[in-house]
């Protein structure tokens, strides 16, 4: 006995137009999954960093002095200013607007008159730092804090992937394409 197949249907047009389920995909969703940030290549040196977006907040990561790869969010903590655009190398992040000044680790390291301040307590004002993790030489970060790693994500994965490519950790990006898309 054979049935009639039912067709397939789209989501109802407003799912992809609707600001108001944008606005819960990127609290319930987006800010909640793992996404591809950039390549570990980017970040060799200590001060290497890139700065880009995800899920509407603007990020920067960056490499330690102490080899750490760190991603933060791209606001300083004294008037929200962005701190840094695309790539490059710095010994310091350094707001543009009132220069308060942070170490690679995100610290606090000066700013105009705080020591003039009674009682400020430099080591409670820092970046805050987003999940973030290399896998296979890509970097990936998440906004939820307390999300799984990579690897409780995509169980097997990633010594599937060196199964199919044993010399991943030797591969590098020859360029990198943006292409602007309407959808």
């Amino acid at each position: 006995m054979t049935h009639a197949a039912t067709p397939l249907r789209s989501l109802e047009a407003r799912y992809y137009t609707d600001p108001g389920v944008y606005a819960d995909e990127i609290t319930g969703l987006l800010a909640r999954t793992w996404h591809f940030a950039g390549h570990a290549s980017q970040l060799e040196n200590a001060g290497d960093y890139f700065a880009f977006e995800i899920s509407g907040e603007s990020l920067f990561c960056i490499m330690g002095r102490d080899g750490s790869l760190r991603t933060f969010y791209n606001v300083c903590q004294h008037r929200a200013h962005q701190l840094l655009q695309g790539s490059g190398q710095t010994r310091v992040v350094v707001c543009p607007y009132h220069a308060w000044t942070y170490e690679l680790t995100g610290e606090l390291r000066a700013g105009p008159n705080i020591k003039a301040i009674a009682g400020f307590d430099r080591s409670s004002v820092c970046l805050t730092e987003v999940r973030t993790e290399v896998f296979l030489g890509f970097i990936f970060v998440n906004l939820d804090r307390d999300a799984k790693p990579m690897d409780d994500w995509f169980p097997n994965v990633r010594a599937e992937l060196q199964g199919f490519v044993p010399n991943w950790a030797d591969l590098r990006p020859l360029e990198w394409v943006e292409i602007p898309e309407t959808c």
